[in-house]
């Protein structure tokens, strides 16, 4: 057997050919793969840009095509290896199909336009659709783990609130057990590292409308409400209190412009300890979309990411309010009340993005006491004023 024909056999079972020339780093956008160039570069000149140095700076544009591909065969396959079948009918394949520069477009592959060229006609096939698992039918963990958010929400609001390890007759969706999800998010958590810790002596404000002398300005009267009067939040049940504060006054401001008054007291408060807490400001950054080994932590921070838009999104004021509320209530009371950090150790709150404060961010804490007399612990009251 000849050599071109072994090469084109290769080719031909990898799905890509290896394309001839040298590229430096400057010539791609993606971090992973600027690492990729660097760790094997053996030529002082890139022939895409022209750039020239006195060290290696360019390598072969062969060694960006493994991560490259395994990226597209991840997300697409060749229409004829998807398990899709040709519609004899409509003389066409049933699913909308695409070609290679539209995917290397769709994985934000951003490089010099000529080495973009070079990796297009690299591959094999030009006809290309959306698949997981090689097949069109299948789902990314991302999107399995969205399915289930999904179901969860559905069941929450409409059909079981409370007791999830009853089975809900004439259920066909057993895959998607609400009491798994819980504990899944639990772990996520723990093992991308959105555990944080804030300080003793951190300030925090939270602001209460005001009409006229209606209230003192102290801490009974700008602290959480009592449990008998606390309405349903976007954390908390109703007739649960949770205490709501801000990082700043805007912040707290904010939060409270849908009710109408014509002044607003905010009160400064102050942790009294260090404090365990759940952030979901603080999500690692997504690793590449051509980094092979990290495709398991990309896929689970994906479905994080949308979770958090999920129970954070704005939620208009109106009868249906306490129902919206519910997924993010049964999540916090989970990680109020099950959830451990670590063994005997117990979460004390949450921060989250600020739906009406662009950069905003708000923490909830969780009671320390959840008797008659609610407490929490964590902080004590400063002083209080009335909003400019």
């Amino acid at each position: 057997m000849g050599r071109e024909k072994a090469r084109m056999m290769e080719a031909d079972e990898r799905g890509w050919y290896a394309p001839d020339g040298y590229v430096c780093d400057d010539c791609v956008e993606d971090n992973f793969l600027k690492e990729i160039i660097q760790e094997n570069a053996c030529q002082r000149v890139c022939d895409y840009c022209g750039r020239r140095t006195r060290a290696h700076s360019a390598a072969p544009v062969e060694v960006l095509m493994e991560p490259i591909a395994s990226a597209v065969f991840y997300y697409y396959n060749d229409p004829t290896e998807s398990m899709m079948s040709w519609d004899y009918e409509e003389d066409s394949w049933p699913l909308e199909t695409t070609d290679t520069r539209d995917v290397l477009e769709s994985l934000a592959f951003d490089c010099h336009p000529d080495l973009f060229e070079d990796i297009a006609k690299s591959f094999v096939h030009d006809e290309w659709v959306e698949t997981a698992g090689g097949t069109w039918m299948g789902s990314h963990p991302h999107e399995e783990m969205g399915y289930l958010w999904d179901h969860f929400v559905r069941i929450v609001k409409h059909e079981l609130r409370y007791f999830f390890d009853h089975p809900l007759p004439n259920s066909t969706e057993e895959q998607y057990d609400p009491s798994t999800l819980l504990p899944t998010i639990g772990s996520l958590v723990k093992r991308l590292g959105i555990l944080d810790a804030l300080p003793d002596g951190t300030s925090l404000f939270r602001a209460r409308k005001k009409d006229l002398d209606d209230f003192s300005l102290d801490a009974e009267e700008l602290g959480a409400p009592p449990s008998e009067l606390a309405s349903a939040g976007r954390m908390n049940p109703a007739g649960i209190s949770y205490l709501y504060l801000a990082f700043d006054h805007q912040t707290a401001l904010a939060e409270i412009q849908h009710k109408q008054s014509d002044q607003s007291a905010i009160g400064q408060f102050q942790l009294v300890k260090d404090v365990q807490i759940l952030n979901l400001t603080k999500l690692p950054e997504l690793p590449s979309i051509f980094e092979d080994n990290s495709r398991s932590e990309r896929e689970e921070l994906i479905f994080l990411k949308n979770f958090i838009q999920e129970i954070t999104k704005p939620v208009e004021k109106d009868n249906r309010m306490n129902i919206d509320y519910v997924p993010s209530q049964v999540v916090s009371e989970y990680f109020s009340l099950v959830f451990k950090p670590k063994n005997g150790e117990r979460l004390d709150g949450i921060i989250y993005p600020s739906a009406v404060h662009p950069d905003g961010q708000n923490l909830v804490l969780f009671p320390t006491a959840r008797g008659y007399e609610r407490k929490f612990d964590q902080v004590e009251f400063i002083s209080a004023s009335m909003a400019p």
